[in-house]
């Protein structure tokens, strides 16, 4: 397996990363979405994520701008009746 390429890290709180990832297992090209929290030596570890195949990032891609679009109009304020 070669190295993961680390595309995005976004602080998460005060401990924890999320991590995107380009990897590869098993012949297999996946994107991975993961957590990655500091131990007691300051040590950055993965923790809970998950892997899909790089071929399922575009509906992947549609499915969070849809989460985006529900979210902003979660914040409008609702029309009077």
């Amino acid at each position: 397996m070669s190295e993961p390429i680390v595309v995005a890290e976004l602080p998460k709180n005060a401990r924890e990363r999320l991590r995107v990832a380009l990897t590869e297992y098993n012949g297999h090209r996946l994107c991975d979405v993961r957590t990655f929290y500091q131990d007691r030596t300051g040590e950055w570890r993965p923790g809970k994520g998950i892997s899909v195949r790089r071929a399922l990032l575009p509906e992947l891609r549609k499915a969070l701008l849809a989460a985006e679009r529900a979210d902003r109009d979660q914040d409008r304020p609702s029309e009077p009746q």
